[in-house]
């Protein structure tokens, strides 16, 4: 006669769930600091090349800067917002076309997918990157929209028609849960005590 199985139930997973807002900041958060460090490595990198050549960049773009407003907007746009826009275009397409996730999203567990779960395409990546700018314009409405909807879409998701979700095997700690239990009476107890004090 066979045993009866004592297998446990499985629990349920967070996977392909919606992506929650922390979440998607935190990867965020991640990815501007890779880029921003990309970008710093790379400016330091050409500053070394360049100084080997004895060619001083700084005072080239200033003399060119100085010749007329349109040299001097060039030069503003292309070592500023230009050349930031461009290193975070790239990095975020080829990430979202390779892999459906930057660096960020790997670090948090979450994915970007197309309609009925395609994988990404470049004009799909690049709407999607361009919709990063529409969200933030409006004091960052586009990115609030997440907390708003029950799939969990910003924006930016909404142009590209895409969805992020959780791409990993994250379920519920049933520890963390129960000191959760037996900890809420012991505060709830001591803010009593606190508040009879004063």
């Amino acid at each position: 006669m066979p045993r009866p199985s004592k297998k446990k139930p499985e629990q349920p997973t967070f996977i392909g769930h919606y992506a929650g807002f922390v979440t998607r900041l935190a990867a965020f958060t991640i990815d501007i600091l890779v880029v921003t460090f990309s970008i710093s490595f790379m400016w330091g990198i050409l500053a070394l090349i360049l100084r080997f050549f004895s060619f001083d960049l700084e005072l080239v773009l200033t003399a060119i800067a100085g010749t007329n407003s349109f040299f001097r907007f060039v030069v503003i746009f292309l070592t500023g917002f230009g050349f930031t826009f461009f290193v975070a275009l790239v990095y975020n397409i080829f990430f979202w076309m390779l892999a459906g996730k930057t660096l960020g999203k790997a670090v948090m567990g979450i994915r970007i997918i197309g309609p009925r779960g395609t994988r990404m395409t470049f004009m799909r990546s690049l709407r999607r990157y361009l919709g990063y700018w529409i969200s933030a314009l409006p004091l960052f409405m586009g990115y609030v929209w997440v907390l708003i909807t029950d799939e969990r879409v910003g924006w930016h998701d909404i142009f590209a028609g895409t969805r992020v979700i959780y791409d990993h095997e994250a379920k519920y700690s049933e520890t963390f849960l129960s000191r959760l239990t037996h900890l809420a009476p012991k505060l709830e107890a001591k803010r009593n005590e606190s508040l009879k004090d004063t």
